[in-house]
């Protein structure tokens, strides 16, 4: 098993079985709480027994963030982002075409499917 897998089993115990927070978590393995935050993302890690919050932003879907600008995905973007994953495009390429950097289409689809994941369980509030 490799570093990563090790650090992501981990974080998928302590988070997902433990309910640890992530700074918790950060500290245990000398990590940022932004990478614990990552993993759990990308692995679909929730915390048990608290049903999730979302909340749904309704400022505008360009914002700054100190020196750069943050885009926010609008509807009709998720659906041709979901069209181009279904299609079989790479990351990459969908990125491209939607303007977009590769991880941030994987953070992306991550958050769709656990919006999906919690619409099925019953615990989802709005997408955001």
């Amino acid at each position: 098993m490799t570093r990563d897998a090790a650090r992501r089993e981990t974080i998928a115990e302590l988070r997902g079985e433990k309910g640890w927070s992530y700074a918790r978590i950060a500290r245990r393995l000398g990590c940022s709480k932004a990478t614990v935050s990552w993993y759990c993302l990308i692995d679909g890690v929730e915390k048990p027994g608290v049903p999730p919050k979302l909340s749904r932003f309704s400022g505008p879907l360009t914002v700054r963030r100190g020196s750069h600008v943050v885009r926010r995905f609008s509807a009709a973007e998720d659906a041709r982002l979901l069209e181009l994953e279904a299609s079989g495009l790479k990351l990459g390429e969908i990125g491209r075409r939607l303007g977009r950097r590769r991880n941030t289409i994987l953070a992306r689809l991550a958050t769709l499917a656990r919006h999906d994941e919690r619409a099925m369980s019953g615990t989802e509030g709005l997408r955001g």
